[in-house]
């Protein structure tokens, strides 16, 4: 038996514990507290075996500030944490190419359903900052369609807050999930995301125009997603 395997036989028992039946309850504390001194495991090892990752891929290789908006709004809707990594990929003309990754933390399912729900999220965001960027006067310099297509991103994101968190809900312990990251992920940092608006020539239109497709986002159950995910879509 593994050490995994003991937390989740662990838990288990600890679940028949709290039974009516004095005998029944009796039998699986013991048996809990005996793997739990075999293994060398504590009551913190098996409260962080509730806890989870969930890696989803950014929409960007670099940080930028929809995205980091989107993630943490959608990390606090679902009662998680999370974080940024980076790593290199092989592509198919066997050149690498540098992708970022969202890691949703939490408890239960809770990260499955954050990363799930950013993903749908994100590509649809990405979706309309690329037609509006795409309405843009062939006239304008490339950083400027690319301010006024975060802008209008960071306004989508903020029009479809409210249904987010409408939908969500989730447990959330913020001492147990940090105290879980400071043990498995000791080495990481902070970053500032990329603001690429400041300065450029944006309208006061591309923020209403993204809030306004954001508010007319749907959020639906996705079929056969894991439970409470969501699945958004245009009316």
């Amino acid at each position: 038996m593994t050490r995994d395997e003991a937390l989740q036989k662990i838990r288990k028992c600890l679940a028949l514990a709290q039974s009516s039946n004095e005998h029944e309850a009796g039998a699986a504390m013991r048996q809990a507290q005996k793997l739990m001194e075999q293994f060398g495991l504590g009551e913190i090892d098996v409260s962080l075996a509730d806890v989870s990752e969930t890696a989803t891929e950014a929409r960007t290789a670099d940080f930028v500030e929809w995205e980091a908006l989107l993630s943490s709004m959608v990390a606090e809707a679902f009662g998680c944490d999370f974080y940024r990594s980076q790593r290199r990929k092989l592509g198919p003309a066997l050149t690498y190419r540098r992708l970022s990754m969202f890691v949703f933390v939490g408890i239960g399912p809770a990260p499955d359903v954050a990363a799930y729900a950013y993903e749908v999220l994100s590509r649809q965001c990405a979706k309309d900052r690329r037609a509006h960027i795409a309405r843009q006067p062939k006239s304008c310099k490339s950083s400027t369609k690319t301010a006024r297509g975060d802008l209008y991103a960071e306004a989508w994101c903020t029009g479809v807050r409210s249904k987010i968190e409408a939908f969500a809900g989730g447990e959330r312990n913020a001492a147990l999930i940090a105290q879980y990251l400071e043990q498995r992920h000791p080495e990481m940092g902070t970053t500032k995301p990329k603001d690429r608006t400041e300065g450029r020539n944006v309208k006061h239109n591309d923020w209403s125009a993204g809030l306004r497709a954001g508010r007319g986002a749907r959020l639906d159950r996705g079929v056969g997603a894991p439970s409470a995910q969501a699945l958004l879509q245009r009316p």
